[in-house]
């Protein structure tokens, strides 16, 4: 599987690619995007450096988010879109990561399951969360 940009096309394109595996290697992938979020990101994406960058700085907590989250649409096989909001920042400028989900599932007394939902990664530049992360 070839390197994406990290943006909406090559999200969308990695998808695709995924979404078109046999069922046991799409579960593989999951389960890798569960166990190590920032290595699968690296190995699906061709980040610049200062997407990179950030990547090494994100806390653990939004990784394992991200690994959850991810894990879930791509097992089954939902929607995940990649908005950005700003021009790209200049060094002093801050930067927004904002992972959204919605999922629900559900299983009948067949053992029948159904997941749904979908998932957003909201990039906002010129924006941070403030001094106490409000």
């Amino acid at each position: 599987m070839e390197k994406h940009p990290f943006d909406e096309t090559g999200l969308q394109q990695l998808l695709a690619e995924l979404y078109a595996l046999p069922p046991a290697e799409l579960q593989t992938q999951s389960q890798n995007l569960l166990a190590d979020p920032k290595t699968w990101i690296q190995t699906h994406f061709d980040l610049d450096v200062k997407q990179q960058a950030f990547l090494d700085q994100m806390p653990v907590a939004t990784l394992a988010f991200l690994g959850d989250q991810g894990s879930f649409a791509i097992a089954h096989q939902l929607p995940v879109t990649l908005q950005k909001n700003g021009d790209p920042p200049k060094e002093d400028e801050g930067k927004l990561f904002t992972p959204k989900s919605r999922f629900s599932f559900a299983t009948d007394n067949l053992g029948q399951t159904l997941a749904s939902g979908e998932m957003t990664i909201l990039v906002s530049y010129g924006q941070t969360l403030g001094p106490n992360g409000s």
